[in-house]
């Protein structure tokens, strides 16, 4: 997903979701080292893949995105809930995400 999509997509798709305009977004720049893995507990919020490298892995309950993993037919860019995150290179990476946290009405 790229950024400026991403930006626009937001506030129609918390609208959608009856948040309105009740949401705080932020900025997620993970570096991962080289095969390692990590996960996100993301019950409450919302996370947008942006721009990912072709040697990461992302899992969640909304989906997958693995370039490399020839069986999927979709790749998701939304993920909410426990979030895994995967490195399959050797090298260190950069993994972008927009955070959207939603909040309680004023």
């Amino acid at each position: 997903m790229q950024l400026e999509f991403a930006l626009d997509y937001i506030p129609r798709r918390m609208k959608e979701m009856g948040y309105e305009d009740n949401y705080i977004v932020r900025w997620r720049h993970l570096q991962l080292d080289g095969t390692a893995s990590l996960r996100l507990d993301a019950d409450n919020e919302y996370y947008l893949l942006i721009d990912p490298d072709a040697n990461v892995s992302v899992r969640s309950k909304f989906g997958v995105y693995d370039m490399t993993d020839t069986s999927i037919n979709e790749m998701q860019y939304e993920h909410r809930g426990k979030i895994d995150i995967t490195n399959n290179n050797s090298t260190v990476t950069m993994i972008l995400f927009l955070q959207i946290i939603p909040t309680h009405k004023k």
